[in-house]
This record gives structure tokens, C-alpha cells and sequence, in this order.
């Protein structure tokens, strides 16, 4: 293939590539940080939030989906924005905008509510669009390491928010004050990462002549890989409880169910990046990811029972591919612009994918009436993951 010199375009500044310091490192996981709390601190308020705006189920479920659409739907315009204003300056603009939808949440309203959902929602696209690059153009010799500490704050700033909101929410604050505060680190994070803005960049970039992210089969065998892995994660946070609760578990026990799936993904979501950044290959890693979703669910299918080993080795799994997909998103993109059109790319088509997961779901469980049609389907896309992965694992840039 023919490399060309690719001159800085718009908002692409010059200064010295690769700062890898510690302050660097500070900014990046203050980002991170902020990428999941504020849609997580609103789960457990969401009685208390329907209670008092008077909402409907299929309005509270809106304001649980927004966040999901706009990742998918607003990705491709945050790849622009960072080529436009340059990657620093966009990171900023995201945790701005993530403190102004915390503000605007706080507004009496229901509409109000929906408009602070959408701005927060577009602020964390444009961070999950944008970091990678980020990690790509600071990082260059620690990607793996580094994509592994963003990965441990994203997830670590989810449960987090998601554990301490109700408990803020009962203090007096209500829940209003608690989604407030959950946006104060987005501040934070904003003044941290001012002088990365200040501050100019060199990046040295080297481009495939007339080749773009969308024309390599790699760019589509990572977004099939983070569709299928959406899918399946977002269909079963949505609907883990009710099939375990179906099986004759009891309330708690569909509860424990629940917190396993989410808290043991943290663990594989920070091992998996620094595990996939040691290998030349991740295709048998990637097989491996979809192969355990496969177990998990068919167990779920035929041994219900076992609802707490299922929710062990599905949360395992979902924890893994979220964060291979987050790791192949550096290590296939050969230059720090293309990471910032790849991750643009490839997250718009997999929360696209992702957001239709639950309804998928509820629509086959209406039309079977039970959970065989839809945990199969669930195991089909866990195969096409395991496809994708074989494209996507091939050492070889975009």
C-alpha cells in the first residue's frame, strides 16, 4: 500500500506527539470517568424521577434509551468535530456538555428532563468517539495499558454513580441534587483538561492514499463485532431479571443476578485491552469472548437454576468485549486520526445495533411466550460476534 503525506487538516494543531506524562494520563481517566456516570445515576432514581414527573413506562424507558441512540446516531458527527476543532478541544466541548445536560436535568419538566438526557448523551459520544484518538496520540508506546486504565474509569465511574445516587437522593438533595452532583466531576475533569487544550500538539501523520475508514473490511468486522457484543449486552440488562424471575427466582435473588453481570464485566473490561495489546493477533481472543456469551446465554436457556453461574460468565463476557472493542479500535487504526474516524464509524453502527437489543427481545419473548426464541436469538449473534472477531483480530491496520 502507498503512504502519503497527510498534512494536518482543520483543527489538527501541531506540537510534540507522544506526551506521555503523568498529567497527560490524569486528563485522559478524568474523560473516562465521566463517559457512563451520569446515564448510570439515573437507573436507581428512575421511581423516584417517574413518581414525581408522572411518567408513563414507555417514557421512563425513553430517557433510558436516548443515551444508547445518541451514541449511535450522533458518532460520525463527533469523528468531524474532532477533525474540525481538533480532538483536544472536542474532549473538552463533550464534559461541558455533559455538565450543562446535568443542569439542565435539574429544570422542572419532563421535557426539560429529555433535552439535559440528549446533551449529556451527545457530550459521552464524543468522548467515546474521541479518547481512543487521544490514547492513540499520547500514548503511543502504552496503548493497551492505557485503553486498560480508561476502560477501569468508565466502568468504575458507572458503578460508582449508580451506587451512590439513591443514597444521595435520601439525604434531602432529592433526586435532582443527585443527578447534579453526578455532573461535578465533569467539571472537574474540564478544568483538568484545559491545558491539554492550550497546549499545542504535533502529530505526525502518515495516510492511505484514497483509501477511507469505510472501504477496509476491517472497519466493518469491528463494527459487526461491537454491534453483536451491544446487542446482547443491552438485551440482557434489559430483561436478566425478568428471565431469572420467570424461572421462579425470587426478587432478591434476580437482584444478585443483576449486580454479578455488572460488577464482574469490570474486572474483564480492564484486563481485556492489556491482554489484546500483548498479542499480534486477537482472533482467538475475540472467539474466546463470543464463545463465553454462547455459554452464558444457552445456559440461561437450559439450566436456569444456575442463574448465578450464568450471570457470572455472561458478565465476564460482556465485560471482555467491551473492552477488546475498545482496545482493537487503537490497535487497528494506524495513525491517531484514523482511530478518531474508525471509533466514529464503528460506535455509531455497534449502539446502533445495541439500542435494538432490549426491544428485539421483548418482541420475541410477546410472539413465543418464553425465553427459547429470544436467548436463541441472542446465541445467533453471539456467533456472528465470533465471525467478526476472526476479521476484526487480524493483525492489520486501517
Amino acid at each position: 500500500m502507498r503512504v502519503a503525506d497527510d498534512r494536518p487538516r482543520t483543527g489538527e494543531r501541531a506540537g510534540t506527539a507522544g506526551t506521555t506524562g503523568p498529567l497527560a494520563l490524569l486528563g485522559v481517566l478524568l474523560l473516562a470517568l465521566n463517559l457512563r456516570a451520569a446515564i448510570a445515576a439515573l437507573a436507581p432514581l428512575l421511581p423516584d424521577v417517574r413518581a414525581d414527573l408522572h411518567l408513563g413506562s414507555g417514557a421512563a424507558g425513553l430517557l433510558t434509551t436516548l443515551p444508547v441512540l445518541c451514541f449511535g446516531l450522533l458518532s460520525p458527527f463527533a469523528a468531524l468535530l474532532g477533525r474540525r476543532v481538533g480532538v483536544e478541544s472536542a474532549l473538552l466541548a463533550a464534559m461541558l456538555a455533559i455538565v450543562a445536560g446535568s443542569v439542565l436535568r435539574t429544570a422542572p419538566g419532563f421535557w426539560w428532563m429529555i433535552a439535559g438526557t440528549v446533551v449529556i448523551g451527545a457530550g459521552i459520544t464524543v468522548g467515546n468517539v474521541l479518547v481512543p484518538s487521544a490514547v492513540k496520540q499520547d500514548f503511543p508506546a502504552r496503548q493497551g495499558t492505557v485503553t486498560a486504565f480508561t476502560t477501569a474509569a468508565l466502568t468504575g465511574g458507572a458503578a460508582v454513580a449508580a451506587a451512590v445516587a439513591a443514597p444521595l437522593a435520601h439525604t434531602g438533595l432529592g433526586w435532582r441534587g443527585a443527578l447534579l452532583l453526578v455532573g461535578v466531576p465533569a467539571a472537574v475533569a474540564a478544568v483538568a483538561w484545559l491545558p491539554r487544550v492550550r497546549r499545542r500538539h504535533v502529530v505526525p501523520v502518515v495516510a492511505v492514499r484514497g483509501a477511507s475508514v469505510l472501504r477496509s473490511p476491517v472497519t466493518w468486522a469491528l463494527a459487526v463485532f461491537m454491534g453483536m457484543q451491544s446487542l446482547t449486552y443491552y438485551a440482557l440488562l434489559a430483561w436478566l431479571p425478568t428471565i431469572v424471575r420467570d424461572a421462579g427466582v425470587s426478587a432478591a435473588g434476580a437482584g444478585w443476578a443483576l449486580g454479578l453481570f455488572n460488577l464482574l464485566g469490570i474486572s474483564t473490561a480492564v484486563a481485556a485491552p492489556a491482554l489484546a495489546a500483548r498479542l499480534r493477533r486477537q482472533r482467538g481472543f475475540g472467539v474466546l469472548v463470543a464463545a463465553t456469551w454462547g455459554a452464558g446465554l444457552l445456559g440461561l436457556l437450559v439450566a436456569p437454576s444456575l442463574y448465578l453461574l450464568w450471570a457470572t460468565v455472561t458478565g465476564l463476557a460482556q465485560g471482555a468485549g467491551i473492552g477488546l472493542a475498545l482496545a482493537l479500535l487503537v490497535l487497528r487504526a494506524g495513525t491517531p486520526q484514523r482511530a478518531r474516524d474508525l471509533s466514529g464509524t464503528v460506535q455509531s453502527v455497534g449502539y446502533l445495533v445495541g439500542s435494538t437489543g432490549p426491544l428485539l427481545v421483548g418482541v420475541l419473548r410477546d410472539r413465543s411466550g418464553g425465553w427459547g426464541l429470544p436467548l436463541g436469538a441472542l446465541c445467533v449473534a453471539a456467533v456472528a460476534m465470533a465471525v467478526a472477531a476472526v476479521g476484526a483480530g487480524r493483525d492489520r491496520t486501517v
